[in-house]
């Protein structure tokens, strides 16, 4: 079990994996909610079934354009991030661009642009960018976190992490899947925090 850290909050960023879809309990069966109780932080999920990264013409929620706005609606007024900081944003995103038409330099682009978004709205937050769980554009993820260059944000290889047996489907974790990703990332987030 990974060590507790000190009080602050966690921010967990994606789709409906991370609300905890197909679950027992939705989000309080995620990995977000059990890595935030696991480590005695504040935590929050910010994340929508059949969000995606990438904005494109099909209507579906770009985070990348959604992720400083007040509510999904893009005419909203951007979120006041003065009302609380992060000291850690975990960013799971990808699953939903593939079939869209997204290029790999579009998402790559698109990534680093969230990158830079969250870094301004928490200066000083860990930033942990996951690869998604299918492997689906991980490769341009890691890109992207090594073109924003920030000291204080890390690439998270989840390869290998999901058996068959975690899954509900062929993409969205059950109870067990979710608990083998906070015994996994719990962790390393822990371990980035105390130091």
């Amino acid at each position: 079990m990974a060590p507790r850290v000190p009080s602050g909050l966690i921010e967990f960023v994606g789709d409906s994996i991370t609300a905890g879809t197909t679950t027992s309990q939705n989000a309080r069966t995620a990995y977000g909610w059990l890595i935030g109780e696991r480590l005695g932080a504040d935590h929050t999920q910010i994340a929508q079934g059949g969000a995606a990264l990438v904005d494109t013409a099909d209507d579906r929620m770009s985070l990348e354009q959604q992720f400083t706005k007040l509510n999904p609606n893009a005419a909203t007024p951007d979120w006041d991030f003065s009302r609380y900081q992060a000291n850690a944003v975990v960013i799971n995103l990808g699953t939903n661009d593939v079939g869209r038409g997204v290029s790999s330099a579009q998402f790559q682009a698109s990534y680093t642009s969230l990158l830079r978004k969250v870094r301004t709205a928490y200066p000083n937050a860990w930033i942990f960018a996951l690869r998604t769980f299918s492997g689906r554009f991980g490769t341009e993820t890691k890109a992207a976190v090594t073109a924003f260059g920030d000291a204080k944000s890390s690439y998270v290889d989840t390869t290998g992490w999901l058996a068959s047996d975690d899954l509900s489907d062929s993409v969205h974790p059950n109870d067990k899947g979710h608990r083998t990703i906070t015994d996994r990332l719990a962790p390393v987030i822990s371990a980035k925090l105390q130091a």
